[in-house]
């Protein structure tokens, strides 16, 4: 009985320590967490971009801001960063290259659209244009605010 209530302590302390450090290692990805780091740096998020130094530091922010990213848009905001990732390695002589690179940036405007959505909404944040085919979003009708003058 004794050397069964010993293994019993010893696994319980084993999942226990598991648990603990498990808990430790996993990246804090909260919404609070996100905002924070987005509001601090969404000046740095946004073009025009003219160099390939440019595009390479706007990789890094959106890489660092990838491994915080909440789970709800973590998904898209990957798609993003890829989409950046494949813009600094893109061959601007060579036309199959800026082709590719186009058609990337097609298709992760609906990831692009749901981050800047998700980030608006939760954040409060207005993501600047990266992809640059956002345009504007024909999904809610434009009212005219304008009035005329008797």
């Amino acid at each position: 009985m004794r050397v069964r209530t010993r293994f019993t302590t010893t696994i319980g302390l084993v999942v226990a320590v598991a648990s603990t450090l498990v808990a430790c290692s996993d990246t804090d990805r909260s919404g609070a967490r996100f905002c924070g780091e987005l509001s601090e740096s969404v000046a740095g998020l946004g073009g025009p971009l003219s160099t390939s130094d440019e595009i390479g530091d706007l990789v890094d922010r959106y890489e660092k801001l990838d491994e915080i990213t909440p789970l709800a848009i973590r998904d898209d905001w990957h798609v993003i960063t890829e989409l950046l990732r494949a813009a600094e390695d893109v061959d601007f002589e060579d036309p199959r290259s800026r082709q590719d690179l186009a058609d990337a940036a097609y298709t992760a405007e609906r990831s692009a659209r749901a981050v800047a959505s998700w980030v608006e909404s939760t954040c409060g944040v207005d993501m600047p244009d990266v992809i640059g085919i956002e345009g504007p979003d024909t999904t809610v009708p434009v009212t005219d605010t304008t009035t005329v003058a008797p």
